[in-house]
């Protein structure tokens, strides 16, 4: 297995050795002898206790393994249940070949996505943009009622005051305009204000890496742990955001066009930036 000296060292080496006997004995499983031919490379962390792996076998298009411990198990799991959920529902995500679920870790097995991160893509500005239009129209269409999952204020800021007590949230990594706020007074400011929600299913987490496309401007959603029923705003301030850092104010303007929206609030859309930063 071929490994990235900093992704190990931000997991660890024992730790990245208990995930490989993890994600290979899945794929044993899975893959029977021939198992014996994939190559395994450590590409990336997800959430701090979790690993990604990409597997590769010739003849065979490329896969990704993650697995997670400890506590980060149960939340790889509820990963799982919405990434299947969305499946269900018609929107492209991962699709789920096999999960391990064991007393000692969890793992999932996914076939890869063709495509790029939306913030590498070389489509041009006008195609980029319709495409993730389309995808987050697609999305934000289905019935919320349907969704078990909650993204609600209410659900996102118990998380985030969970985060905040146990001094998980580093006020370093803030946006400039938050630099000074304790993370304690900033969850108190966004609770003290919570704007009125327009509940659709949404993604959670909707940067422009977290959506993949392809040369036809086909869009896939991956890391889809937040995904549920919340505020619409949760993912489009995000989107416009990182469309804007990346394309431009007019790309951001277009975006919106694209969606539909008829009014932006802006000030909507900046609570939920602030919000994000708890996360």
């Amino acid at each position: 297995m071929r490994r990235d000296d900093r992704e190990v060292g931000r997991y660890g080496a024992a730790m990245t050795d208990r995930a490989e006997a993890l994600a290979l004995d899945l794929l044993t499983r899975h893959d029977g002898a021939g198992a014996a031919k994939i190559s395994l490379e450590l590409v990336t962390t997800g959430m701090s206790e979790a690993a990604v792996f990409r597997a590769t076998k010739k003849g065979v298009a490329p896969r990704y393994v993650k697995v997670a411990f400890d506590e980060a198990a149960p939340i790889l799991r509820d990963e799982i249940a919405r990434t299947q959920w969305l499946a269900g529902h018609g929107i492209a995500v991962p699709h789920v070949l096999r999960v391990a679920d064991r007393n000692d870790g969890m793992a999932v097995l996914m076939a890869a996505i063709a495509g790029v991160p939306a913030d590498v893509s070389p489509l041009s500005t006008p195609r980029l943009i319709a495409a993730l239009a389309q995808a987050v129209k697609a999305l934000h269409a289905l019935p919320p009622a349907t969704c078990p999952f909650d993204e609600t204020l209410a659900a996102r800021l118990g998380r985030a005051q969970a985060a905040v007590d146990a001094g998980a949230i580093d006020p370093g990594e803030f946006e400039p305009h938050n630099r000074d706020a304790a993370p304690a007074d900033l969850l108190r400011r966004l609770r003290a204000a919570p704007p009125h929600e327009d509940i659709v299913v949404l993604h959670g987490d909707l940067t422009l890496g977290n959506i993949i496309v392809d040369a036809d401007g086909v869009c896939a959603l991956i890391d889809c742990g937040n995904a549920g029923r919340g505020d619409r705003y949760t993912d489009m301030a995000l989107l416009h955001a990182d469309i804007v850092a990346h394309r431009g104010k007019e790309a951001g303007a277009a975006f919106l066009a694209a969606c539909g929206v008829k009014h932006w609030d802006a000030a909507k859309a900046q609570y939920f930036l602030d919000l994000y930063e708890l996360f």
